[in-house]
């Protein structure tokens, strides 16, 4: 005989502790940069998204500003290898502006998209929180 599988909500974790775990993600891929490479980085505010009518992702990120160019192959590997013994994967694709963008996926579906542009000297990683129990009203 199985067990009855749990409600969707009570596997998912609570706001603070999505936040949490992805402000951790978030240090570690800042913290994989080429050392002297950042001289200036802003975390973005949390906005709530929906993921279904009984459940929200907190989406956030860091605005990162260069002091000079980086490897962009090199620096994906080694914010790929920051986070892969947590079971997060790495693919890259490109975005419309043709940069280099790579998304780093956890085993809870939170995601992160970093995307390095050299010729402005900025950095740019949106994080989104693996799902939780709440709604968009929540402040």
């Amino acid at each position: 005989m199985t067990e009855p599988s749990e409600p969707a909500a009570s596997r998912t974790a609570s706001r603070a502790a999505a936040e949490q775990r992805t402000t951790e993600i978030q240090d570690r891929v800042v913290a994989a940069l080429p050392d002297g490479a950042v001289a200036d980085e802003r975390t973005i505010d949390w906005t709530l998204l929906a993921c279904s009518e009984t459940e929200v992702s907190a989406a956030g990120g860091v605005a990162i500003t260069l002091a000079r160019e980086i490897d962009v192959d090199a620096t994906y590997e080694a914010i790929t290898a920051a986070v892969q013994d947590d079971g997060y994967t790495a693919a890259t694709d490109t975005t419309r502006k043709g940069a280099k963008r790579l998304t780093v996926t956890g085993v809870d579906d939170d995601q992160y998209l970093v995307t390095i542009y050299n010729d402005t000297k900025k950095i740019r990683l949106s994080s989104f929180s693996q799902c939780f129990p709440g709604s968009l009203n929540d402040d």
